[in-house]
């Protein structure tokens, strides 16, 4: 049993193009689950309180430095009024050791940090609505935000790449590749063998082979380019 370090545990969201990216620059990160009950005392309880749990909710919150583009983007998405797809997860083993590939080189974007896919490390999965975006500027010091991601459902408990499919998912997403913007959807209907399926996973198709007759391993979703 190993303790997890603060920084090691993040939150990743899933942008418009599909790709599943960090958040820069945070500070801080929360996850809540509560419990609402309701009151079903009766006289076979004597002096004491019977309850049941009604309603479950979760809330993710973020606090990070203030860049123009992390805010502006997730402004966009706040009045955008869609569901947002997050992840709360720990980063990658590789990951933990130090930071991204690509931190510090020029035109970093401080947004790299992976999900782990490691077998036992399993996150949180789910759907999300922005329901609050504080930003504060104090003279001397630097500019901060804060978001809150309110859960729109259920969240799932699973390892990144192996959840989407139990809740659903994405039916098509966009990734740029070699330059150019390819778009996926879902594989529906019959299994053809001239036809090449995709895992999206890490933020990236990965092309597999299938054996069978099932689109489905596991809690995979398997895609295909789209003409």
């Amino acid at each position: 049993m190993e303790i997890i370090k603060g920084s090691d545990l993040m939150l990743f969201v899933k942008n418009t193009n599909g790709t599943v990216k960090s958040l820069a620059f945070a500070t801080s990160h929360s996850f809540n689950i509560s419990s609402e009950t309701s009151d079903i005392s009766t006289k076979d309880h004597g002096f004491w309180g019977a309850k049941e749990i009604t309603r479950i909710t979760w809330q993710i919150t973020t606090d990070n430095l203030y860049t123009v583009d992390t805010f502006n983007n997730l402004y966009d998405r706040m009045i955008s009024r869609q569901p947002i797809e997050v992840y709360f997860c720990l980063k990658t083993p590789t990951e933990r050791q130090g930071t991204p590939a690509t931190v510090n080189l020029p035109g970093d974007t401080y947004d790299s940090w992976t999900p782990t896919t490691t077998t036992g490390e399993d996150g949180y999965y789910g759907k999300v609505y922005i329901t609050s975006l504080d930003a504060t500027a104090a003279a001397g010091d630097n500019a901060t935000f804060s978001a809150t991601f309110d859960g729109i459902g259920a969240i799932t408990k699973g390892l990144y790449g192996s959840v989407e499919a139990s809740t659903g998912g994405s039916t098509e997403i966009t990734i740029g590749t070699g330059g150019q913007a390819v778009t996926y959807e879902r594989a529906i209907g019959a299994y053809s063998g001239s036809t090449e399926y995709y895992i999206y996973s890490n933020g990236q198709m990965v092309k597999v082979e299938i054996d069978g007759t099932e689109y489905a391993s596991g809690k995979q979703i398997f895609y295909v380019e789209k003409s």
